[in-house]
């Protein structure tokens, strides 16, 4: 006998556990999706307004169509660089601006490479994160009294949290905490090349003893730059 379609939600529907087909008895519970490979699923609906006719950005799933001027896309980077289909099998598309011109923290060259990826024509990427004017005041990492990123050495004197200082500045303002791709932005504003060269020493790891590649990289940074301040970060 089919089962009628639900006018009421059901609190104790197990969505994950009903067939694709089934999903739509239970529309004020569950939601039918897609994973990036094209195989449908169902899942709960959580927040999901039913009467939602598109995706906004960042939406995963593909539920409805995404709202004009994104895409749906799919695409993994892993550690090694080399772009995958997806991460896991998952992994469901999400809404994205793509294509205009700008590579934002959710974007990367696997699944936005019109804004993202490094080509001859254009060599250099525009990425913008999620809090272009910085950090918030006084969060765990970046102390109020810090209002750009050359202040955390300035103000802070342990080299992790100088480390974690910068990242967060990266973070929020371009999306982005690799050094490597951060040396590909059209504009690394309001950090400067010294601030990037800093990171990447404080990246490397701490070790122990004047051997670490940490302090070998601070050492070399002090004599290129002439910069004392770093001193205070080659200190037991």
């Amino acid at each position: 006998m089919p089962v009628k379609a639900s006018t009421e939600p059901y609190a104790d529907v197990w969505c994950d556990g009903l067939s694709p087909e089934r999903c739509g008895d239970f529309a004020d519970s569950c939601i039918r999706l897609t994973y990036c490979d094209g195989q449908r699923f169902c899942a709960s609906r959580h927040n999901r307004p039913s009467d939602r006719v598109c995706g906004s950005e960042g939406t995963r799933g593909l539920a409805e169509p995404c709202c004009e001027g994104l895409v749906a896309r799919c695409g993994a980077l892993p550690s090694e660089g080399t772009c995958e289909p997806q991460a896991k099998s998952t992994d469901v598309p999400m809404c994205l601006r793509c294509g205009d011109g700008v590579c934002d923290a959710r974007e990367q060259r696997c699944n936005c490479p019109e804004d993202c990826e490094v080509t001859r024509s254009r060599p250099r990427i525009r990425y913008q994160g999620a809090r272009p004017e910085g950090p918030s005041g006084n969060t765990s990492d970046v102390p109020a009294s810090i209002k750009r990123p050359g202040q955390c050495l300035e103000v802070l004197g342990a080299a992790d949290s100088v480390r974690l200082c910068l990242w967060r500045w990266a973070h929020d303002v371009l999306g982005r905490t690799d050094v490597k791709e951060l040396r590909q932005a059209a504009s690394i504003a309001p950090f400067t090349a010294f601030d990037l060269d800093l990171l990447g020493c404080l990246y490397e790891p701490a070790g122990r003893g004047r051997q670490s590649p940490r302090k070998q990289c601070l050492e070399t940074l002090m004599l290129r730059t002439k910069d004392a301040r770093l001193q205070k970060l080659l200190s037991p």
